[in-house]
């Protein structure tokens, strides 16, 4: 790398921290901001979502049938309706930093990861619909956040799918080959 670059690449990194805990960086620095431009919206998808899971207990749904359809595409996906996720403001070095290079939003936690762990929470609380809307969600939007990495760093060889627990994806165990996480100051 040449000087001029090297310098530069030094300025643009000036401007930003490193983020050792993108889960309570999000919690404390986007969160509310983004909540409540969206509460609304994300109240009623997620709604229509529990009732779209319930539908699929009731009806004895297959395993297969769950966790594609009522996991990974309605509550992971569409959730709270955006299917690409909440955008942390956090990103890799090297997305920040290698010109040229394709950029994508991870899921942090993936979408059928957070299927699951609603169907379980929804369980633990009887299946209450208000309780998993009005607090619940709030305390747990965290799941749907992003964080932009390079296309080559989202490959299974440096973002491990084989990772599914909750708490290990939000230790960022999954990211085997990940360069240093950044979001500005």
């Amino acid at each position: 790398m040449n000087f001029q670059k090297s310098n530069t690449v030094s300025k643009i990194l000036n401007n930003y921290q490193l983020v050792n805990d993108p889960v309570n960086y999000f919690i404390n620095h986007k969160r509310d901001q983004i909540w409540q431009k969206n509460e609304s919206e994300w109240k009623s998808c997620f709604r229509l979502q529990l009732k779209t899971l319930k539908l699929f207990l009731e009806n004895e749904a297959s395993e297969r049938l769950l966790n594609s359809f009522a996991y990974r595409l309605g509550l992971g996906y569409w959730g709270i309706g955006k299917q690409s996720g909440i955008p942390s403001g956090i990103i890799s070095q090297e997305a920040l930093t290698k010109e040229g290079v394709k950029k994508t939003e991870d899921h942090v936690i993936g979408a059928q990861s957070i299927g699951k762990k609603i169907h379980e929470d929804f369980k633990v609380c009887q299946f209450d619909e208000e309780y998993m809307i009005n607090t619940w969600l709030y305390d747990n939007i965290w799941m749907w956040m992003t964080i932009k990495v390079t296309q080559s760093e989202h490959s299974s060889k440096n973002i491990s799918k084989s990772i599914t627990d909750i708490e290990e994806k939000k230790r960022l165990l999954h990211y085997i080959n990940v360069s240093p996480l950044l979001a500005l100051q």
